[in-house]
């Protein structure tokens, strides 16, 4: 169910969009603020008590006052609304809120494809679908409440540390009642570590060290936290009482330890990670605090990294661990701690960013960039069926589960921009600064427009804009988790692109001046990064359906298939003249070339780091692409007589397209990290 836009005085309120526009100002709204906002619309002109709204919009969560007094000073100031003289919220001292303006309902009739007329007419029922609306999604279901969800069960984030700090390393305590967490203030800030009470605000901070404390695994009680401090000495593992005091070592693991580690329930051993030589691959090490005894327990097969991020089951019997082959390419894995069998748990190639168990062991849930960005995963570990968790966040990693089922993971609030950079001048220039995430950059043929991907208007969507990223405007209303990866048809009339829907990945197709998309591929497997062919007629795109990842064919007339590649390809490329392709390998680095007339592949640079598979871009002689040993963006010549080194960059994300070329005025456009943060989250089941 979704909520039809409504206005406000003369504010445009979209709450399935989660912003508010007046004019050309669109505004985006956190979850908790729309949800106040939707709450009070539905009870214009009436008094809302504090207790009425902290019990309608806080449901099930435990917030102190404050935090319902801080949502409010925010949303008068995203109104633009004034409490001594106010337009939209009166304050009735020590009872509670009033929506003063006037509330009408929108009803959106499409002109043309480019523009629509709006029509007003006052609506009594208002009040109802409100209501409605907030007792079936939540009061904070609001980020993707279009996503469909099995069985209308969505999970909405409640923030638990956001302070001005990156605050990363979650644990929850076993009943669930307190978090902690490690903690930094500015980017060369150290670590340390801090519990909280989840639903107040007393933190306490637990360590004080210059050396980098995080980490932190709860003891079986909840009295203590155990942690990793990186001395010079390697990693060593302390614990300390969750009320603070003296620290006192555990273990010295050696001094090549990686530092992942997990205390078993019964508390009387320790699972972490360690090499026997400083370049030999990771094993998990028992180590008993009983007796001292060690023993290593996995041998990763050669050509990987090794195992990581052990972590025992709720009964103690079975560990489940990361077995890396690179940053890429990361399997989950159950070893029996009675018989030593190992069990594989997942197959595909992606990043996996923390995991835990299910409060009954049926299951694992880890951060994953399937989908192109961080989202939770459940895997059945009797069935193995993979599904994407119905959760209304995104960029969400590390998560953590108490025995009571309560969650709570890591957010990452990277600051994501587009940023220009000029050949010939050598300059470099920023779109323009925001909080929201820019990313997915795409020239049209003519050089004049850009396809990008953007949450400014709160979900993911597809915009487009002129080069220099003025007059940006939405043209999707895509109602899945994510897009990735557009690109324009040769005649600039269409884009495809990347669509996650409940996490299957498909491919899509939407008029460039905005419309319905239109699935191109729907099958069960899984269909990434597409690019129009020049001629127009066919497209290429990565697809796992032979068994591993190869780049593939279809011709848009019949649907037609046919594979390209034999020997591994992803994220393809054409050449402008429509002789070769170029794309990467999933399990090793370079970029490779396929001769399409020939039928026969090469490798066309050494060395590129294949995780930034949208890093690169083909120009008529030669690749720019991001150069990850150097931090630049360099060029590459098809003669091989020519590779430069164009542009220092600060970080570049993993997050689809990350390198456009604009051939009309060989410009660069690309996506950078300008900004990392991180906060704590609580997932809430509504």
């Amino acid at each position: 169910m979704a909520t039809a836009d409504f206005f406000i005085g003369d504010w445009t309120v979209s709450p399935r969009l989660k912003r508010i526009s007046r004019g050309d100002e669109i505004k985006a709204l956190e979850p908790q603020l729309m949800a106040v906002l939707v709450y009070l619309a539905s009870r214009q002109s009436e008094v809302v008590t504090k207790e009425e709204l902290m019990s309608e919009v806080w449901k099930g969560v435990i917030v102190s006052e404050n935090v319902m007094t801080r949502a409010i000073s925010s949303l008068r100031k995203s109104l633009e609304d004034s409490r001594s003289e106010p337009r939209y919220i009166e304050t009735i001292s020590k009872t509670g809120y009033r929506l003063i303006a006037e509330v009408k309902q929108a009803t959106v009739k499409e002109k043309d494809e480019r523009h629509f007329e709006i029509k007003l007419k006052r609506k009594p029922a208002l009040l109802t679908l409100l209501t409605l609306f907030l007792l079936v999604m939540g009061a904070f279901a609001m980020r993707e409440i279009f996503l469909p969800v099995p069985a209308g069960v969505v999970y909405s984030p409640v923030a638990i540390a956001s302070d001005n700090t990156t605050e990363y390393y979650p644990a929850i305590s076993p009943d669930g009642q307190f978090a902690a967490y490690a903690a930094r203030s500015g980017d060369a800030g150290g670590w340390d570590v801090y519990a909280k009470r989840i639903g107040t605000e007393t933190v306490i901070r637990l360590t004080d060290n210059p050396a980098a404390e995080l980490r932190a695994v709860w003891s079986a009680n909840g009295n203590e936290v155990y942690f990793i401090r990186y001395e010079s000495t390697g990693a060593n593992i302390f614990k300390v009482p969750m009320t603070g005091g003296a620290a006192t070592r555990v273990l010295s693991p050696g001094a090549f330890a990686f530092g992942n580690f997990d205390l078993s329930p019964e508390g009387n051993e320790i699972a972490f990670n360690t090499r026997k030589e400083r370049r030999s691959p990771l094993q998990i090490e028992l180590t008993s605090l009983l007796n001292a005894d060690r023993k290593l327990i996995t041998s990763p097969p050669a050509g990987y990294n090794g195992d990581i991020h052990p972590t025992y089951s709720p009964d103690g019997t079975q560990l489940a661990f990361i077995r890396e082959r690179n940053s890429v390419s990361m399997y989950l894995y159950v070893l029996d701690l009675n018989t030593g069998k190992e069990r594989q748990i997942t197959t595909e190639h992606q990043s996996v960013n923390g995991f835990d168990w299910s409060a009954d062991g049926s299951s694992l849930i880890f951060g994953s960039d399937k989908t192109g960005i961080y989202k939770l995963w459940q895997v059945d570990l009797s069935t193995g069926r993979l599904s994407l968790l119905p959760a209304t966040d995104y960029q969400m990693v590390m998560p953590r589960i108490a025995s009571n089922s309560r969650m709570i993971y890591a957010k990452m609030q990277d600051d994501v921009n587009l940023w220009s950079y000029t050949v010939e001048t050598g300059e470099s220039k920023a779109w323009r600064s925001t909080s929201e995430l820019d990313i997915n950059p795409s020239h049209s043929p003519e050089g004049d427009r850009v396809a990008f991907t953007t949450n400014r208007s709160g979900a993911f969507q597809l915009w487009t804009s002129h080069t220099d990223g003025s007059e940006a405007r939405a043209i999707s209303d895509f109602q899945g988790e994510y897009i990735n990866t557009p690109r324009w048809s040769p005649d600039g009339k269409s884009i495809i692109f990347q669509g996650y829907m409940n996490g299957q990945a498909d491919i899509y197709k939407i008029n460039a001046l905005g419309g319905i998309a239109e699935n191109l591929s729907r099958s069960d497997f899984e269909e990434h990064t597409p690019v129009y062919a020049p001629d127009g007629i066919s497209i290429y795109y990565s697809s796992n359906r032979s068994g591993d990842w190869q780049i593939w064919q279809m011709n848009l007339a019949d649907a037609s298939r046919k594979q390209i590649t034999t020997h591994g390809g992803y994220a393809p490329q054409p050449s402008n003249s429509g002789k070769y392709i170029f794309y990467v390998k999933k399990d090793q680095p370079g970029i490779w070339r396929f001769d399409l007339d020939r039928a026969t592949e090469s490798l066309e640079l050494e060395g590129f780091d294949q995780k930034q598979y949208g890093a690169f871009a083909v120009a008529d002689r030669g690749i720019f692409f991001l150069n990850t040993a150097s931090r630049t963006l360099d060029y590459h010549s098809f003669d091989k007589t020519d590779q430069v080194s164009l542009t220092p960059v600060r970080r570049i994300p993993r997050m689809g397209i990350t390198l456009s070329y604009n051939k009309a005025d060989s410009s660069l456009l690309f996506s950078q990290v300008d900004h990392s943060d991180a906060d704590i989250m609580m997932l809430v089941k509504q």
